[in-house]
């Protein structure tokens, strides 16, 4: 049920589990079994009219045939609700209530018509939809014809052992001669609030530059929310604070804001906003995590989060870690770092499936299932992976059994990846290179010692555009493509095993340096030693009574000037105006004019100029 739950969804499929012979079982859900007349448990009845009696291994394969039936018979009655569980150490115990708008939209052709309320509890993975409490019923006789509606209140008390953070409404009104429910609905949140679009979530920029990302927060929940929205570093380069590369957002009404803000939405309200990640320091190379959170007031366990990873200097690399739960996906980290790189790490286990969104933000995506197999790699995963490949991307994916474990496959496999056949588990502990291929050339990778054994590794068959790029007596191991724009390099054996501290060329560092230069490098990435006149902003912005202008100066700049103009362009302070080594500078501003005399509260710009060239920055002075 809970697979088919997952399947279907809660909007389709809603599911009580009404326990009778064990400690959850209470008076009413005793009374529901002998209305419905349990015979033998499990039992499973579907909406009353279709009973299961017993389980099995293909137990799935007898609901979802009832599931799909009962799906497509339509309802006359539609069904609205709304309300709120509250937690009863904080409220009233019967401050919790819920209401539900019954609408016929067709002729009701049933007899006497019921609606059930049920309280119920997830208790933990086994014992999911536990019958809690049944409220009072509610008999109707005025939904006969079209228009029709009943709108019907109840209030309840939630008994304080019961985890209320676990505990869901559901409402169902029933024919009860015959036995049958007419339709169901779960109370959706009161408050709940997700980002429902954003452009994307990772970006490249220079010393000194400036990230900006778009995203938009709706209030999904169905009461007036005020949701508050802060912004925090989850990741900096090791030595470096939130001085050094700075995160903000503003807000649609043009206010930005470093820290919390209240925001009040009605339901289905929106609001857009801009995150800003700026390089304020100029002097290291590195990746900043930006972490935008909306928590609501009504439930502060309800809450979304959007994260931003900002690459100064570097190529934006996406490593997906579908290692099945384990850590192995430190082996990419480390090896990344040995070549000057880092990476936005996506636990699946932990934040579920990427989506193309956040695919198609980095230049290079590496995939790895280190020693679980591909089952958690899906059609969507493989749809996304395609998508990301039209759009131009790299993708490296490691994974022993993708080929062996997956049982529902799309184009990505024949189309993108180029197999023609592949032979499961058929092991294999030295991966030797092909001469002359950009990659694997020289190379012979010993894997046995590793952290897991390499012998469930894959063989493949492939045909053009593809090319072999690894092989070991069992037969091919590894194949690259390089067509329509884009790159993949596909690894049937685990990375991870490939010896760390083996010479050059057998080895981690040296594989995935490999398989970079092969995917190209994005322009402007790869010197750091190149320099453009960049203003950041000031920091801290709005400041009393002191500041700091970080700024970078290029190759021959000459003279550079720094000064800070009034609104009406006056120069009120000339902070630099000298020659400069090229490379990043520092500058800081007391608030006060070149006479010494402190200046009021208010708008100021930043101009820095050399070369003929020139850049600006707002600054805000605040006493």
């Amino acid at each position: 049920m809970q697979e088919l739950q997952e399947e279907y969804g809660e909007d389709q499929l809603v599911c009580l589990y009404y326990h009778v012979n064990d400690i959850y079982m209470t008076p009413e859900t005793s009374a529901r079994a002998s209305y419905y007349g349990v015979s033998g448990i499990p039992e499973v009845d579907f909406d009353a009219t279709e009973k299961v009696i017993g389980a099995g291994s293909s137990v799935i394969y007898t609901y979802e045939p009832i599931v799909v039936s009962r799906l497509a018979a339509d309802t006359p009655v539609t069904m609205t609700t709304t309300g709120v569980i509250n937690d009863p150490t904080a409220a009233r115990a019967d401050s919790s209530w819920v209401t539900v708008t019954f609408r016929a939209v067709d002729t009701v052709p049933y007899g006497t018509l019921r609606a059930q309320f049920v309280v119920y509890e997830d208790i933990g993975a086994s014992y999911p939809w536990t019958v809690r409490d049944m409220l009072r019923t509610e008999s109707i006789s005025t939904l006969t014809a079209p228009g029709d509606s009943v709108v019907i209140t109840r209030k309840f008390v939630v008994d304080p052992a019961w985890n209320f953070t676990e505990l869901h409404m559901a409402v169902f009104l029933e024919d009860t001669s015959p036995k049958l429910v007419i339709n169901s609905q779960l109370m959706p949140d009161p408050f709940d609030n997700r980002f429902v679009q954003t452009d994307v979530r990772a970006r490249e920029i220079d010393y000194m530059g400036e990230a900006v990302y778009h995203t938009v927060l709706e209030n999904t929940g169905v009461m007036s929310d005020t949701i508050t929205v802060d912004i925090a570093h989850e990741i900096l380069p090791e030595g470096l604070d939130p001085y050094d590369w700075v995160g903000f957002y503003c807000d649609s009404d043009g206010a930005c804001h470093f820290g919390p803000w209240d925001y009040v939405l009605e339901p289905a309200e929106k609001e857009t906003f801009a995150v800003h990640g700026m390089d304020n320091l100029g002097t290291v190379q590195g990746m900043a995590l930006t972490t935008l959170t909306a928590t609501s007031q009504g439930d502060a366990t309800s809450f979304a989060t959007e994260s931003f990873a900002t690459f100064v200097d570097l190529p934006s690399i996406l490593l997906v870690d579908d290692d099945g739960g384990a850590s192995h996906e430190t082996y990419l980290e480390t090896a990344l770092g040995d070549n000057g790189y880092t990476a936005r790490v996506w636990d699946t286990d932990v934040k579920g499936r990427t989506d193309l969104t956040e695919l198609s933000s980095y230049w290079t995506v590496l995939w790895t299932t280190a020693n679980a197999d591909g089952s958690g790699i899906d059609v969507d995963d493989e749809n996304n992976m395609m998508a990301y490949l039209d759009g131009g991307g790299n993708l490296m994916l490691a994974s022993m059994e993708y080929l062996s474990s997956r049982i529902e496959t799309s184009a990505f496999i024949p189309d993108y990846l180029h197999l023609d056949s592949g032979a499961n588990n058929n092991g294999g502990f030295v991966m030797t290179g092909v001469g002359g291929d950009a990659i694997s050339d020289g190379m012979s990778l010993m894997l046995l010692g590793g952290p897991f054994p390499p012998t469930n590794s894959d063989g493949i068959t492939i045909s053009s555009p593809a090319e072999v790029m690894f092989t070991s007596p069992p037969g091919n191991k590894g194949l690259s493509v390089a067509e329509d724009g884009h790159k993949v390099v596909f690894m049937t054996f685990p990375f991870e095993d490939v010896k760390v501290a083996e010479a050059d060329p057998n080895n981690q560092r040296t594989l995935l340096s490999r398989i970079l230069s092969w995917f190209d490098l994005p322009s402007g990435v790869e010197d750091g030693d190149i320099h453009r006149l960049a203003l950041g902003q000031n920091f801290p912005n709005p400041f009393n009574p002191v500041t700091k202008v970080a700024f970078t100066v290029p190759e021959g700049a000459g003279r550079v000037t720094l000064t800070v103009h009034n609104v009406s362009g006056q120069v009120v302070r000339t902070l630099v105006d000298e020659e400069l080594p090229a490379g990043p500078a520092l500058a800081v501003w007391d608030g006060v004019d070149d006479s010494g005399r402190n200046l009021a509260s208010g708008i100021y710009f930043a101009r820095l100029a050399a070369n003929k060239e020139s850049a600006f920055r707002k600054m805000t002075l605040l006493k």
